[in-house]
């Protein structure tokens, strides 16, 4: 029987499995046959008959359409809910691009004024009439001038008259103040000579009273010769004790006399003064280098006096007048510097006058330029300044709009995602670019800064894209 097994090949088969499991079942296959003793040599394995297969891919049934649908639906209807969630809790729905979003920033804000106002010359003084009469022009309008050329001239006879008739009193009082000196020294002259002829006189009768004394003594001559001696004696000597005070007395009276008409003549002197004055202001001269600017009246037109005849600029020199509102009056001084922007260029300027009445809620600054003065410079001109009040540094702030007048500046929306939640604010200094905020944000928030008028009445906003 062995040795029929020796001489006898037959072909026993694997087990054919392509996978692991066949593997082993060759190896335990292998192992039983050495374990009979057979000879394996002539059995062939099946490996080269095996071929790979690809994996197929997943198969899409209805069943897996259905269950993909189901899941999308589901994801579908979570999401509309959640938008629908979003907006029911919000009072009105707005498009963001509708919308301008800024951010809270930390910087320097500068407090300032912005200001309109126009170019004006520093001189252009009007000249006005001294009397009434006819107007006669020189010159015209837009003709340059030199100091005291002349303009207009004005013919008044009335004022003519009037200062021929002071003339002429003061000629008659130069008159009288000669005579009255004149006749004082007459008078002078005349107490003089009194005063001269009471002391002869008293010399001489003391003479005669001496030699009728001695004739009375001697009994030559008789008492009632003596007693006429005696009382001519003393009328010489009365007449010689007042000759002196009554020269005196003529010489103050004239004094006073003339210096009353001296006074006369004085305060004459300062009528015709006057009204030569007046006459020469019928020459009207311009007083500086400068422009006609207009003609108040027509050429040989009848004027008042007091009438404004003519208007001359000054272009030497040139100022700013501006207005600005009457609650920043009170933060203004003289010597504050100022910007004034003009052809897209700045210059430096300063405040020098402000006037001290209020027209409109308005008060009017007049400025001075204090560097370069530009060329060509015109009255009228358009200029826009800006006075620099203070400047505060590093502090929260934003950009200005029309949003920070909602409540009356006392709330803002602040975006947080698709969200704008109306929050409290309270506002600094508030600048030309930018406002301060001193409560309620924080630095980064998001704030919407464009015009938020139309959404006054809610609380909260949704913003969808």
């Amino acid at each position: 029987m062995s040795e029929a097994l020796q001489h006898n090949t037959f072909t026993v088969e694997k087990p054919a499995d392509a996978s692991n499991g066949g593997t082993r079942d060759q190896a335990a296959f292998d192992t039983g046959i050495k374990s009979t003793g057979i000879k394996s040599t002539g059995i062939q394995g099946t490996a080269k008959q095996d071929v790979a297969v690809s994996a197929q891919p997943f198969a899409v049934t209805p069943i897996t359409i259905i269950v993909c649908g189901f899941i999308g639906l589901i994801t579908l209807v979570s999401f509309c809910w959640w938008l629908w969630q979003e907006q029911l809790h919000t009072d009105m729905r707005v498009k963001r691009a509708e919308l301008r979003i800024a951010s809270v920033t930390r910087g320097d804000l500068r407090r300032e004024i912005a200001a309109t106002g126009k170019i004006v010359v520093a001189n252009s003084p009007t000249l006005y009439s001294s009397a009434d009469g006819i107007v006669t022009y020189n010159v015209k309008a837009g003709d340059r001038v030199k100091q005291g050329q002349l303009l207009l001239s004005v013919e008044s006879p009335a004022l003519t008259s009037r200062f021929q008739q002071a003339n002429a009193v003061l000629a008659r009082l130069q008159t009288e103040l000669a005579g009255r000196e004149l006749s004082a020294q007459k008078n002078q002259l005349e107490a003089k000579q009194a005063l001269q002829f009471s002391e002869l006189t008293l010399r001489n009768a003391q003479r005669d009273f001496s030699r009728y004394e001695q004739g009375f003594n001697k009994g030559f001559v008789s008492r009632q010769e003596f007693e006429r001696a005696e009382e001519n004696l003393h009328i010489a000597e009365l007449k010689a004790q007042q000759a002196p005070e009554q020269l005196i007395l003529i010489t103050r009276v004239t004094k006073t006399e003339i210096q009353n008409t001296a006074k006369q003549i004085e305060e004459q002197q300062s009528i015709v003064n006057e009204l030569l004055r007046e006459v020469n202001a019928l020459q009207v001269r311009s007083p500086v280098d400068a422009m006609v600017g207009n003609l108040s009246v027509n050429q040989k037109s009848a004027v008042a006096m007091h009438q404004a005849l003519i208007t001359v600029i000054d272009l030497s020199h040139y100022e700013v007048e501006i207005e600005v509102p009457e609650n920043y009056a009170p933060e203004l001084v003289p010597g504050m510097a100022v910007e004034i922007k003009l052809d897209n260029n700045i210059y430096t300027g300063a405040i020098i006058a402000i006037a001290p009445e209020v027209n409109a809620g308005q008060v009017k600054v007049r400025l001075k330029f204090t560097g370069d003065e530009p060329q060509h410079l015109r009255q009228n001109q358009r200029i826009t300044a800006i006075i620099l009040l203070e400047v505060r540094e590093g502090v929260l702030k934003l950009p200005r709009g029309l949003y920070a007048e909602l409540d009356n500046g006392k709330s803002v929306f602040k975006v947080n995602g698709n969200k704008a939640i109306k929050t409290p604010v309270t506002y600094g200094v508030w600048g030309l670019d930018d406002i301060e905020v001193t409560n309620g944000l924080t630095l980064n928030d998001e704030i919407i800064v464009s015009d938020t008028s139309a959404f006054r009445a809610a609380q909260s906003l949704y913003i969808k894209q």
